[in-house]
């Protein structure tokens, strides 16, 4: 990896490519930081001028009290407003970053490993959000407060200017150090967080077979280990956290102890006012304040900043859905794979056939937009598929797999979920499948309550009551007996559906397709 993958220019960058909210974003935390910088300049002078004008004895401070307590009530406006504003720009992001990143697994598979792929979608994701909502903020707040406290300094005393600047440029050489051991760290972390989350689910998943050979106490082992190394990491990122802010109170100290000493010998000879002076005094510690703040952020955003190096990384190869609309229904395919090409008319049924390992799978796949890589022409309707925009086409196409995943809790959930489809609508498409379920019968997890053969045909009739243009089914009659496979063939048949069917037993159609001869 670069080593400007994890550089906020660099993130900042590619998250604008990525989403069309960063730069609103962006904006937004300049605006406001230009605003609390202003009024922070504007309750340090009028609050000089009102004690400075008290020790000259005089009580005529109404109107720098007043102009004082204006600013303060801005400020806390604009302190108040700003992690709100910010949040609900960043989650606009996170809501289109999850979007690409589930369009990228849907393109080219999981990111890595499957729960590394859920962590990354989630809890990374996440952390971009709380990346762009709290660092982001700070960081144009430590880059633009230095800046204009600097200005007004060489505006209005010189040496108090020198100092500070002085200070402030010996920071960068502690904080690229500091910077490139954390940032090493961070990825460090993030990267065996990642591991420790797929190894996590690896276990879980095996553990029915890990008892069986009386080997769960290793995998346990396994995972206190993965956990103790993680805890190590994470306890060397805080340690180079701590460093880098005991650098920075340090320095902030060190100049801020200069400037009133410079400040008080300047007074007692004369030639500075005091209102000068503690102007001087209340702004010092508010060139330093931002950057401690943007470096406790930093560290604080650790993983939002390794999760998107990580996530836009990905992002790159990722292929453009096409932009064509789709097709107007009923639809016609020719499809040539494998060097084979076969035509199906408009609601009628293609048979695709092959020895196992032949990619019929495969193919299918590719017609649901599940895999851009695989080499084979599909055109709807005389428009090529990759020219279609995908997230249309994958609305209007029903698929179901050889082992379905099952949603919901009940047979009437599975069925209909939120659609509202009456229940005498639902118990005729059951009666089409063979199937004489209670609505309200309860499933175990994705199904798992039913048999291979009943949950392919509760996910036939779940996609039927979807209405699909274009149903895709592979191997519906397996685990199926001759009656049964004959009655859901008959079924099929039945659908005024264009319909593409992968298997090995025979099928009726209106054109076949051989694969792997």
């Amino acid at each position: 990896m670069a080593d400007t993958s994890a550089s906020p220019a660099y993130l900042l960058r590619r998250l604008r490519g990525e989403s069309s909210y960063v730069s609103g974003v962006v904006a937004v935390a300049v605006s406001l930081g230009v605003l609390l910088i202003a009024v922070m300049v504007v309750q340090a002078v009028s609050l000089a001028r009102a004690l400075a004008t008290l020790f000259a004895g005089s009580t005529a401070i109404t109107g720098s009290l007043e102009v004082f307590a204006l600013a303060t009530l801005v400020r806390t406006v604009v302190v108040a407003l700003q992690e709100p504003v910010m949040l609900r720009g960043a989650r606009s992001v996170r809501r289109q970053l999850r979007a690409r990143a589930l369009q990228r697994v849907f393109d080219r598979g999981p990111i890595g490993t499957i729960d590394g792929t859920v962590q990354l979608a989630t809890i990374g994701i996440e952390a971009i959000e709380f990346y762009l909502a709290t660092y982001l903020p700070a960081l144009i707040l430590a880059v633009l407060s230095p800046l204009v406290v600097l200005a007004w300094l060489a505006w209005r005393d010189w040496w108090s200017f020198v100092v500070i600047l002085v200070s402030l440029l010996l920071l960068p050489i502690f904080m690229v150090l500091l910077g490139q051991e954390a940032k090493g760290k961070m990825l460090e972390r993030w990267r065996q967080q990642q591991s420790l989350a797929a190894y996590l689910g690896d276990v879980i998943r095996g553990m029915g077979v890990l008892r069986s050979f009386n080997r769960e106490y290793a995998a346990v082992d396994g995972m206190e280990r993965a956990s103790d190394e993680l805890n190590t990491i994470t306890m060397a990122t805080l340690r180079v956290a701590f460093l880098s802010s005991f650098a920075l109170e340090l320095l902030s100290s060190l100049a801020t102890a200069i400037v009133a000493l410079l400040l008080g010998l300047r007074l007692l000879n004369g030639t500075l006012v005091l209102s000068t002076a503690l102007a001087v005094l209340l702004l010092t510690p508010e060139a330093f304040l931002p950057l401690r703040r943007a470096a406790a952020q930093f560290h604080a955003s650790s993983d939002g900043i390794a999760a998107a190096a990580s996530l836009l990384n990905e992002l790159d190869g990722s292929p453009a859905a096409g932009r064509v609309p789709v097709p107007v229904t009923p639809w016609a395919l020719t499809v040539t794979y494998h060097g084979v090409t076969a035509t199906c008319p408009a609601e009628g049924i293609l048979v695709v056939t092959g020895p196992s390992g032949s990619g019929k799978t495969t193919l299918l796949r590719a017609l649901v937009g599940l895999d851009q890589s695989v080499a084979a022409s599909i055109f709807v309707n005389d428009i090529e598929l990759t020219h279609v925009d995908r997230t249309q086409w994958q609305r209007m196409v029903g698929y179901v797999p050889q082992d379905p995943r099952l949603p919901g809790r009940t047979i009437r959930e599975v069925l209909a979920g939120e659609s509202g489809v009456p229940d005498a609508e639902l118990r005729e498409v059951l009666w089409r499948v063979g199937l004489e379920f209670d609505l309200d019968r309860t499933l175990g997890e994705y199904g798992g309550g039913l048999s291979a053969g009943q949950r392919c045909r509760l996910a036939l009739a779940r996609e039927v009551l979807r209405q699909p243009s274009l149903l895709l089914l592979d191997e519906p009659l397996a685990h199926l007996d001759p009656t049964t496979a004959s009655m859901i063939e008959t079924y099929v048949r039945s659908l005024a559906i264009t319909t593409v069917v992968a298997t090995h037993r025979p099928f009726s159609g209106d054109a076949t397709l051989e694969v792997g001869r």
